[in-house]
């Protein structure tokens, strides 16, 4: 591991030894030297201003008072002052050499440069659906990774997170909800331009400049199959013109446990059993109960977590190189014992002007992850939530006990897994390199990208003779070496001319992309002690090696024409083919065309003097995406190792256990949207409300058959679902003053999906819950009515042998009697809609920023009212509302043994409640020190910070978050608060 650091201190030492270099030849260049200062229309100073020679490479940025100095070629030169949010500005030099220059806030925003794939455009000249993440949610907040930027602040984009963690990797991601039943639906990520299939806690959020999303087909045709579920455009800083700057960014939080049920105390939980089950308790249960001395496994399990967040970099660069050097080190402790995440990463990502011709640039991350130690049993029967509590967790010596309950081996102490010897790292390098090479045609060039993702993970595991596992296989060991390797090439051509109020932009694109993944791992029981621990394979008395290999390869070409007349009619027509291995062979290519126009209303003439509106843009679009999520060799079939017995020998045996179908294909989504920008009030409102519906069909969907021939399921291509919905996004400028200002960002989302065919006979599939015309995600069981009372006459009750206290099932079909027919579809998992609102209060150097986001119209199974005690009450319960006849509850039905014997749910009817919740997602208070003072002590940024995470949920749910997937065990979602600093020099 010290070999590990040191490589990546040197190579941070190098990297830092480079930009020196770079910055040498900054000002190297002859000609008249001109300066200047930048301010904005409150005669406040602009920082890192973009000051460019018209028609020459490279340029400066302004400093912390706003000034600038460049050196221009001649008189008749033209400098040019761009800023993003502000209206750009140009001034011939002739005799000036001091300028003085007032921008103004670009009250449209449309001169904002929007990465769209393969390239960029000015907002003004786009026709798909693409959003921006705010800024706000970027460089503001402390973020742990990229996606809690995401949470409810792009429209049509949902993030569910599914369970806690210190990784804070639990959570799924959908763009304009589900189309398909069983493939993927996990959009494309792409970082700087290339496809990544890491995990996004291996981006270090201080690292991105820019996150768009691709959202409707022709903005995500442009990827082909890869955008079918929508496009998220990862893009790193890069260097910028001007001395370096050194940025730190420091903070540390304090993590607690957020929403939980309340479980039974011990006491609660020992009278619970005595009146269920008399005279079941055990010796041993009586012991720890009339001592009084009760483990509490939850307590002892969890902790408040901690997370500690540093980052430094570098940036700046000369007129022909720019480079952003960065290291950051995270290290979150997790609110659940042993839940450890840790990671140290480098990026180097340089820019190059090799020749007037020639340009070359790099982004490259190293990462090293740790993840080791395993926490207590958190999900599952004997859970730390679960545990009976009239149990011993530790021996009296103080370590913990094997055996907790001495009359039932079968349960393992829930702490024992963190007595293990588990670890767990990866090690992973991603990199983007480019080079572009201006052609003699003018607007002419051609640009070559490629991209490698190297990752190696080693989890190793070794459980010792102190826990059950251990004890009962004599020491056992896994090993588990994962690589994976991914490459792509793209080769790209790009031509843009105006040719007066006509301007036309083609990219072409020929690419390959290559996915590897490789597994081998090693299980041994019976060692002869735990001292060598997962060093000692050879030591075993028995060995079982598994390895697996699989490969993915896609070939693409492509086509996309942009044309744009006088700035107020567009078109935009992209044509893409892909290649895919994993279908049959003369299945493997599909075509997908798109096309996409747009009417700038308000730059026509009949606009110019209605000036409430300053900006209004009609986009309407068209197009066709594919889908290849499945797994590599769907179209094989599999054979099952099932060795027998020969004689007295053990032979190999193998029986199918997959069905292959060479006939399996593209899943197609066909897409049209209607959208509309707006801007209102001199940009003080400026928005965008998209309309869109999509039909997919050729599913690739995973389906129960027959099983006579030994297998229960097979992929094919069947199927249609239909998509629909509405994303509104607004920002405003409530209030801008001098010294105060309040601007909101609000978003709506709003999506139905549903099914339109499955098998071709118009059938629904009860068995897996798929039902024609309802959406893909449902609940479909009994119907819960409450509890029978005494008041009511139970000789009408078609349940037979009901008492009171019983749970009361709905007669659905009303023929009198409970059967699998009264099973009816019950409020559903698709939320009516979803939103997020953000406010930001800035008054002189103080900012408040407030950000709660929400779904509202979900139903779930609560699992936590699951009354998941055993017939000899083995496992604790949460509390609940338990019916008995001097508390007459609907809520819950009776303990068993008020009903003489018999069980009080016999069919299991689940109990379904309203998930729809509001979370305060970020609450930050920020002070910076005023320019004045910075200006004294030459820093160009000095803020500090706290937040509060995830402080408040407003929800009628009962029990869990009403987000998590298990809402019986898991680790639970914290609340957090953090504080911080930013510095640059």
């Amino acid at each position: 591991m010290r070999q590990f650091y040191q490589k990546l201190l040197r190579l941070l030492v190098l990297l830092v030894a480079i930009t020196g270099m770079l910055k040498t030849t900054a000002y190297a260049q002859q000609g008249i030297p001109v300066t200047g200062t930048v301010i904005d229309n409150t005669n406040l100073p602009l920082i890192s201003v973009s000051v460019t020679v018209k028609g020459k490479p490279g340029g400066v940025v302004t400093d912390a008072n706003g000034k600038f100095s460049i050196t221009v070629p001649n008189e008749q030169s033209v400098l040019q002052f761009s800023y993003v949010g502000y209206v750009g500005e140009q001034r011939t030099v002739g005799k000036t050499r001091q300028f003085n220059i007032t921008m103004t806030a670009d009250a449209k925003g449309l001169n904002e440069v929007v990465v769209v794939g393969y390239g960029t455009q000015k907002r003004k000249d786009i026709t798909g659906a693409v959003t921006s993440v705010d800024p706000k949610r970027l460089e503001n907040l402390p973020n742990t990774s990229y996606v809690q930027a995401l949470e409810g602040a792009i429209p049509g984009l949902t993030v569910t997170q599914t369970a806690g963690g210190a990784e804070g990797n639990s959570n799924s991601i959908a763009i304009r909800g589900r189309r398909s039943i069983s493939a993927q639906n996990d959009p494309l990520v792409i970082l700087d331009g290339i496809p990544y299939n890491g995990s996004a806690s291996d981006i270090n959020p201080g690292d991105i400049a820019s996150i768009d999303i691709l959202k409707d087909a022709s903005a995500a045709a442009i990827y082909g199959s890869r955008g079918a579920n929508g496009v998220i455009l990862i893009t790193t800083k890069k260097g910028v013109t001007g001395p370096p700057v050194i940025s730190y960014d420091g903070s540390y939080g304090v993590q607690k446990l957020g929403k939980l049920p309340q479980l039974m105390s011990p006491q609660e939980f020992y009278d619970f059993k005595n009146a269920r089950y008399p005279g079941i308790m055990t010796a041993s249960e009586q012991a720890v109960h009339d001592a009084g001395n009760y483990p509490d496994y939850f307590k002892m399990g969890t902790r408040t977590g901690n997370r500690n967040n540093q980052s430094v970099s570098v940036r700046g660069g000369g007129n022909n190189s720019k480079f952003f050097v960065s290291a950051n080190y995270l290290d979150v402790q997790g609110v659940t014992v042993n839940d450890l995440f840790k990671r140290l990463s480098t990026r180097a990502n340089i820019d190059v002007d090799v020749t007037k011709w020639l340009t070359y640039g790099t982004a490259t991350t190293l990462n090293y992850d740790d993840r080791s130690g395993l926490n207590p049993t958190i999900t599952g029967d004997g859970s730390i939530y679960s545990f009976n509590p009239l149990t011993t967790a530790y021996n009296a010596d103080g370590t913990l006990t094997v055996y907790p309950w001495p009359e039932k081996t079968a349960w393992a102490n829930p702490l024992s897994p963190t007595l293990a010897n588990n670890s767990d790292h990866t090690y992973s390098l991603f990199t983007t390199n480019y080079a572009i090479v201006k052609l003699p045609v003018k607007g002419l060039q051609y640009r070559i990208n490629t991209g490698i993702r190297y990752a190696a993970r080693n989890n190793y595991t070794y459980y010792g003779r102190n826990s059950k596992r251990g004890l009962e296989a004599l020491g056992e060991l896994n090993k588990v070496d994962d690589l994976g390797t991914d490459y792509t090439i793209e080769n790209i051509i790009d031509f843009n001319r105006t040719f007066g109020k006509h301007t036309i932009a083609f990219t072409g694109l020929y690419s390959y992309e290559n996915n590897v993944a490789t597994n081998n791992s090693l299980n041994g029981q019976g060692f002869p002690n735990d001292v060598l621990t997962f060093y000692q394979p050879d030591q075993a008395l028995a060995l079982k090696p598994s390895s697996s290999y699989s490969k993915r390869t896609l070939l693409s070409q492509m086509g996309r024409l942009n044309y744009s007349y006088s700035s107020k009619y567009l078109l935009t027509l992209t044509a893409r083919r892909d290649g895919a291995s994993p279908f049959g062979e003369d299945k493997k290519y599909s075509f997908f065309p798109s096309a996409a126009i747009g009417w700038n209303i308000s730059n026509e003439d009949f606009m110019k003097n209605v000036r409430a509106v300053s900006n209004l843009k009609l986009r309407l679009s068209y197009g066709s995406n594919g889908n290849q999520a499945v797994g590599v060799y769907s179209t094989f079939a599999g054979l099952g190792s099932t060795p027998y017995i020969n004689g007295v020998t053990t032979a190999a045996g193998y029986i199918p256990n997959k069905l292959g179908d060479n006939s399996l294909h593209w899943e197609t989504t066909n897409s049209f949207n209607a959208g509309l920008d707006f801007g209102l009030l001199n940009g003080r409102i400026n928005g965008s409300i998209d309309v869109y519906s999509s039909h997919t069909h050729d599913l690739l969907l995973s389906r129960s058959i027959s099983t006579v021939s030994g297998v229960s399921r097979i992929t094919q291509n069947i199927g249609k679902t239909a998509n629909k919905g509405v994303d509104i996004g607004v920002n405003s400028t409530n209030i801008q003053t001098k010294d105060f200002s309040w601007s909101t960002n609000a978003t709506f989302t709003l999506n139905r999906n549903k099914i339109v065919d499955l098998y071709g006979n118009a059938k629904d599939d009860t068995l897996n819950t798929w039902f024609i015309g309802q959406p893909v995600d449902n609940n479909f069981g009994y119907k819960y009515g409450g509890v029978w009372q005494t008041t009511d006459d139970l000789t009408k009750s078609p349940q037979p042998n009901t008492k009171a206290g019983f749970a009361k099932v709905v007669d659905v079909n009303g023929d009198g009697k409970i059967t699998p027919s009264d099973r009816t579809l019950l409020p559903g998992l698709q939320p009516s809609f979803a939103y997020g609102l953000g406010n930001t209060f800035i008054y002189k150097s103080w900012a408040f920023y407030v950000f709660v986001s929400g779904v509202q119209g979900v139903t779930k199974d609560n699992g936590a009212l699951v009354d998941n005690v055993n017939t000899e009450v083995e496992k604790n319960t949460y509390v609940k509302n338990y019916w008995t006849p001097t508390n007459p509850t609907n809520d819950y039905y009776a303990n068993a043994n008020q009903v003489t014997g018999y069980l009080p749910n016999i069919y299991g009817v689940h109990i379904f409640q309203n998930a729809s919740y509001l979370r305060v997602r970020d609450l930050l208070l920020s002070y910076s020190l005023p320019k004045s003072i910075m200006n004294k002590i030459k820093f160009s940024r000095f803020k500090v910070y706290v937040e509060a995470r995830n402080l408040f949920t407003v929800t009628p749910w009962k029990g869990f978050d009403p987000e998590l997937s298990d809402q019986a065990g898991g680790i639970p979602l914290q609340k957090e608060v953090i504080f911080g600093i930013n510095v640059s020099l």
